[in-house]
């Protein structure tokens, strides 16, 4: 089969540039937003962790900056964090599919030497996946019942900095609030306000914390997406 036609076989969450004009139709591309990440121009001899990493995109270009790069990302579809109002938009196998194969593919044409782990976020820990100078958790918290346990998993793995991109809430209170939304579709549960989420931080144990931005994460055919903030937090 052609690359090409391998590509569109494939459901993308990532837009990727493959190379030689190869590029995938992700279903979100994060090349505009890159700079709200304050991810590090020269990541030279830093290990790095991408949890949950999808299509892989920030693994990549985590590992183009000099990173020694390990990803993770869930050994089944149905290991998410779903409620039982969850209902598959497509067959199993097809999502079990869109989990893995588009990151191994893109992994191979890019001669990638990104490590893939199989594993859930709540066990991160020092023995099962190792300690990094940078962790990075982008568009993940929001689908897990349990942020505050994932954030805390985070934090034990993490020597330097992590670096936390979530959907947040607009509502400018001080107090700490967060919007529920695990009634509604049984696959995201939790909008926390900026205060919220600076709490949550805390809460996981990590001693210092600034917002690196705001903005919109629009999907790539131009329909509106989630609010977004930048956290970067030090353990």
């Amino acid at each position: 089969m052609k690359l090409s036609n391998k590509i569109k076989s494939l459901i993308w969450y990532h837009t990727i540039d493959l190379g030689e004009g190869n590029r995938t139709p992700g279903i979100y591309d994060h090349r505009p937003y890159l700079r709200f990440y304050g991810i590090p121009d020269d990541l030279s001899g830093k290990k790095v962790l991408d949890v949950g990493t999808a299509s892989g995109f920030f693994a990549f270009e985590m590992e183009k900056r000099g990173a020694a790069v390990t990803a993770t990302e869930l050994k089944k579809w149905q290991d998410h964090d779903f409620g039982p109002l969850y209902v598959p938009d497509k067959p199993l196998k097809v999502l079990q599919s869109y989990l893995h194969k588009p990151f191994d593919l893109a992994k191979r044409i890019l001669h990638s030497k990104v490590k893939k782990r199989k594993i859930n976020i709540y066990r991160l820990s020092p023995k099962t996946v190792g300690v990094f100078d940078i962790t990075f958790c982008s568009s993940v918290l929001l689908h897990v019942r349990d942020p505050v346990k994932a954030l805390w998993r985070i934090r034990t793995v993490t020597k330097e900095m992590a670096i936390i991109a979530t959907g947040i809430h607009s509502d400018k209170e001080p107090k700490p609030l967060a919007s529920f939304l695990g009634n509604q579709s049984g696959d995201t549960w939790w909008l926390p306000n900026k205060a919220c989420m600076e709490a949550m931080v805390e809460s996981a144990g990590f001693k210092k914390w600034h917002w690196h931005s705001e903005f919109r994460l629009d999907y790539r055919d131009g329909s509106e997406g989630v609010p977004h903030g930048v956290i970067h937090a030090f353990p």
